[in-house]
């Protein structure tokens, strides 16, 4: 392991340890609740090539994918923000506990990333893409799902029932994202946004999904949380719930890429 870990850092930032604390608590729950997380990484599994060294799993979470990483790698190296999801899973699979926006790898030293619904909590986009130019190879295949603008879009629907202010985070476009990674070196080999959805019986159990995957905190810049929901009028939220066929649906828009270092 260390002939790739240079030095771990954790972010020091409110924002940051409020995001490491709640992904933590959720870490016990979160593969149960996962669904349109798998249904995104089966995408990304389709286009990962085999025979890689040196494989970042960035943002592995609870390391679910550890074992099917690991038929297309020599090594896996799991990194994620929160102790608590690196505590579930394999013992003795290598894992980093340190900050996405400050990877703590060699210059050189990946040869492949897999990035399932995790960068989208970078507090900075433009200098993510930058570290992981800087620790990859020329060559190196990255993989990775994002969620996009536009998720969550009947959480908020239901809020605007009761108030105008936004209780749904605010994600990036696909095209922002494209220009991260071409402004960083790599080739953009594939980019399309999908809408993946997940269904519920009741509007309770739809708002129960964001919180058990972690995802229930605003991000806010100041470092001060802000939750998803609030209990004062929750009965009057849940009535205002689209729902679709009878069923209480998040949707997410989601980007699937696959890049190329250069």
């Amino acid at each position: 392991m260390n002939a790739i870990l240079q030095d771990v850092q954790l972010a020091s930032s409110s924002l940051k340890q409020n995001t490491a604390h709640r992904f933590s608590k959720a870490a016990q729950c979160y593969q149960h609740h996962a669904r349109v997380q798998q249904q995104a990484a089966k995408q990304l599994f389709t286009m990962l090539q085999s025979g890689h060294d040196y494989l970042l799993d960035l943002g592995a979470g609870p390391l679910l994918h550890h074992d099917s990483l690991a038929r297309h790698a020599s090594h896996v190296v799991n990194m994620d923000l929160s102790h608590g999801m690196l505590q579930q899973g394999h013992s003795d699979a290598w894992r980093i506990c340190a900050d996405m926006d400050r990877l703590p790898l060699q210059e050189k030293s990946i040869s492949a990333v897999f990035s399932n619904f995790a960068i989208q909590w970078s507090s900075s986009p433009a200098q993510l893409f930058k570290e992981l130019s800087h620790v990859c190879k020329p060559g190196a295949q990255l993989v990775m799902s994002s969620v996009l603008d536009g998720s969550l879009k009947e959480i908020a629907q239901a809020w605007q029932m009761l108030d105008s202010r936004c209780h749904v985070n605010q994600f990036l476009n696909l095209e922002q994202l494209q220009q991260f990674a071409t402004s960083a070196g790599f080739e953009v080999k594939t980019a399309q946004q999908v809408c993946l959805k997940d269904r519920f019986a009741t509007p309770k159990e739809a708002f129960k999904s964001v919180k058990h995957i972690g995802a229930n905190q605003i991000q806010s810049r100041d470092g001060k949380p802000s939750g998803l929901m609030g209990k004062k009028r929750f009965g009057q939220l849940l009535s205002g719930y689209p729902l679709e066929n009878e069923q209480a649906v998040v949707s997410y828009e989601v980007a699937i890429m696959e890049l190329i270092k250069l």
